[in-house]
């Protein structure tokens, strides 16, 4: 699981990120006994922050250190941890040209941790490239840094990052792996630049509805936009289409099948430009055969939801595709459930689709992992939240294409929100009302990440 995930996790359970990178730095710092002279390359992030408090664990026992610290913005936690040592031990650096490690025994790399991505450029390339030329015995933390130093041990925190690595338990608790929370919702949603365009964040397909149930794509369809998709395509039947209600935030697609969708619907959707799609809310129980043709062609990743769990064939399930049934549905979908957890674990790693079993406690698995989500109330019981959860998970898929991490994420905030709600409204909430709450939930998981 990523690292940031973990810490913010770590955090709604109660054990701060400060006092996970105190036990992280004192952790690097136990595996550097015997060098005289040590420097420490620290970045601007919270990988650098483990760096800065390895090093005042080695000042402190007497060691000769010099920080090398990455010139700009500092994260919260790196700059509290900058001011905890003297002045004299630091030095900040722009590029290559700004140190020399002639005579260090020991470099402790500690620029970048797991969230980089993408090529590696100057200064970091030429900073790096001079690591690599000292023969100093060289230390990661965590992961190499961009996966480019070379490492002769590295400490990963709390697993395994890379293969060989030691692993140091820095106090992250069982709980911040096995619970859907906050850190979850933060990775799920993509950074906006200030050069972000329309349509950078993905276009989604909520492909639903019938003569039955004319409002339930159009809850679908606003729950993704909440949960930051750019646009939302809502496909659905002639009559839906006239009778559904008006929302000018959606894009709306007349089928040519007047009741109910057909195999020619699902022909003609899976012909438009989109980068995820929700299929089955509304459905009705008429589209067996539409739902089959789908489950056989789709090429781009689908959450299957309501009607379409009971029209499925668990033999078309792949690894493109998102289930989402309550524990009828899964009955009827995979057969009577002896252990939930196990159950649920088990079909994801036979068909590799994620599966979201809802409950009381939400049990999520794409067959590798298992996470369990314990947001929501029993007044969430009332018609239409499944469809904003469905909504919230197809909604961060598209924009970050994640089966496991859009399922768990959408689990956790369709729940606070409705928590939210529920200190409202109680039992007279209704599904618009955790609609509605979703910007909220999600603010307060950014801010929490933010306060850290």
């Amino acid at each position: 699981m990523d690292s940031r995930i973990l810490d913010i996790n770590a955090a709604w359970w109660g054990v701060p990120v400060e006092e996970l990178m105190e036990n992280a730095g004192r952790a690097v710092a136990k595996q550097c006994r015997g060098y005289g002279k040590i420097a420490v390359f620290c970045g601007r992030g919270n990988n650098g922050g483990d760096g800065l408090v390895a090093a005042r664990y080695l000042i402190e026992s007497g060691v000769n250190v010099r920080v090398f610290l990455l010139e700009g913005e500092l994260s919260r936690l790196n700059e509290l941890n900058l001011r905890r040592l003297p002045k004299r031990a630091v030095k900040i650096i722009r590029d290559r040209d700004d140190f020399k490690l002639e005579g260090f025994e020991l470099v402790i790399d500690a620029l970048l941790g797991t969230g980089f991505e993408g090529e590696l450029k100057e200064p970091l390339k030429g900073i790096i490239d001079k690591i690599n030329e000292s023969p100093a015995h060289k230390i990661s933390v965590d992961v190499p840094s961009a996966g480019h130093v070379e490492a002769d041990m590295v400490v990963s925190l709390h697993e395994a990052k890379v293969p060989g690595a030691y692993v140091a338990d820095i106090g992250i608790p069982k709980e911040a792996e096995v619970f859907c929370g906050p850190g979850d919702v933060v990775a799920a949603i993509p950074v906006r630049g200030s050069s972000s365009r329309k349509g950078d964040f993905g276009r989604i397909v909520v492909f639903g509805g019938s003569r039955d149930y004319i409002g339930t794509p159009t809850i679908v369809a606003q729950a993704a936009l909440r949960a930051g998709v750019d646009l939302a395509h809502v496909c659905v039947p002639q009559y839906v289409a006239d009778k559904m209600p008006f929302d000018p935030n959606l894009i709306v697609h007349p089928l040519t099948s007047k009741d109910y969708i057909q195999v020619s619907d699902v022909k003609a959707v899976l012909k438009m430009r989109f980068d995820a799609m929700v299929f089955g809310n509304g459905l009705g129980r008429k589209s067996k055969k539409a739902v089959d043709y789908l489950m056989k062609n789709i090429d781009r990743p689908v959450v299957l939801d309501a009607d379409a769990l009971g029209l499925a064939n668990k033999k078309r399930l792949n690894d493109k595709m998102i289930v989402t049934p309550h524990e009828g549905e899964f009955r009827k979908l995979f057969g009577e459930i002896t252990d939930m957890e196990r159950d649920v674990y088990e079909w994801a790693k036979k068909t590799k689709a994620v599966i979201v079993l809802k409950g009381s406690l939400d049990v999520v698995s794409d067959g590798l992992t298992l996470r369990v989500n314990d947001t929501g109330n029993p007044y969430m019981t009332v018609g239409g939240t499944g469809d904003v959860l469905a909504g919230a998970i197809g909604g961060l898929l598209t924009q970050n294409q994640d089966r496991m991490l859009s399922s768990c994420a959408g689990a956790f905030l369709t729940g606070f929100a409705g928590d939210i709600a529920a200190a409202q409204y109680g039992v007279s909430l209704v599904a618009t009302d955790v609609l509605e709450r979703l910007p909220q939930a999600i603010g307060e998981c950014i801010r929490f990440s933010g306060e850290m």
